[in-house]
């Protein structure tokens, strides 16, 4: 009888062990999720706009160790310092010729280092032709950045149609703001950093620098072109992706500019033939559209075909 008994309290006690909901660990704060949902709920029945999150100000993430591909590439190496923001590795291979053409200035596309395959082999190619050329990768974007991409997005949508009108119209503008000031953070820090690559190369005494962006990067050069600095002589965008802008915000976007712009899209995109009808309608000249034998995100093998046409470009101008 004092076994079972023994045993039967070990089975009650185990039983309290398991039912007994767990809590903090000690010298941790415990989880404020109901104390938020309890204070907007509060503010909403007196009337108030309930607090809105922190903006998240960190909105990329690395696409590689910068140091480790410093220490393999010792020789090709530079330690770019864009103004406020920290410094950033480029890849920069000189020309060998007896007489430079210029710089080039090649930013990948998102998630891309400054060694990608297709960048590695367009600045070999470009540097046996006489332009020196420098390389950036592009971080990953995080999902904030994401997020706030899509709710600026031509067709996002631009609300649920449910609950207060003036309230989903306050905090549909909060949310938006947000989302600018995110992007616009975003803008900051790549425009600095290609400020920077072109400083690099006009401080060398090159009189021409080109600009070229792959992919998503195409859509940074894009933006950073208004206040791009006067070194800057062309811009070319390769198989660019603009994350579903409408043609007329971008040729919108580039109303007044000079700078002669190559769109070098992939033969089977047939997304172009909008671009080149809005940008003809904004009467914007400096525009023009070539097609290449490359599918819409381009690789190493790619690298002869897109600098071949790049440097017959070029070459015109």
């Amino acid at each position: 009888m004092a076994i079972q008994q023994h045993y039967s309290a070990l089975l009650v006690l185990l039983a309290l062990l398991v039912t007994t909901p767990v809590t903090a660990q000690d010298g941790e704060p415990a989880d404020n999720g109901n104390q938020n949902q309890e204070d907007g709920a509060a503010a909403a029945e007196e009337g108030e706009t309930p607090p809105a999150e922190p903006l998240q100000r960190i909105f990329i993430r690395s696409s590689g160790d910068a140091g480790a591909l410093a220490q393999q590439y010792p020789h090709l190496a530079v330690w770019l310092e864009p103004e406020d923001e920290p410094r950033v590795l480029a890849l920069v291979e000189r020309e060998v010729t007896a007489r430079p053409s210029g710089g080039v200035v090649i930013l990948a596309g998102e998630g891309q280092s400054a060694n990608d395959s297709l960048l590695k082999g367009l600045r070999s190619r470009l540097s046996e032709a006489g332009w020196a050329t420098m390389t950036l990768g592009l971080e990953q974007p995080s999902p904030s950045l994401e997020m706030a991409r899509e709710r600026l997005a031509d067709n996002a949508p631009s609300g649920d149609g449910d609950g207060d009108a003036e309230a989903d119209s306050v905090m549909i503008d909060v949310n938006d703001e947000a989302a600018r000031d995110l992007l616009e953070a975003h803008r900051k820090t790549i425009g600095a950093r290609l400020t920077a690559a072109v400083a690099w190369f006009t401080g060398k005494q090159y009189q021409r620098v080109i600009l070229v962006g792959v992919g998503r990067g195409a859509d940074e050069v894009r933006a950073f072109l208004p206040e791009a600095p006067a070194g800057v002589s062309q811009a070319v965008w390769v198989a660019a992706d603009f994350g579903g802008q409408s043609p007329a915000t971008i040729s919108d976007a580039l109303s007044g500019e000079t700078t002669p712009i190559l769109d070098l899209y992939p033969s089977r995109n047939g997304d172009v033939a909008g671009r080149q009808a809005a940008f003809r309608r904004a009467g914007i000249a400096s525009y023009q559209a070539m097609s290449a034998p490359v599918p819409m995100r381009p690789a190493g093998r790619d690298a002869g075909v897109i600098a071949n046409r790049l440097l017959g470009w070029l070459g015109k101008e």
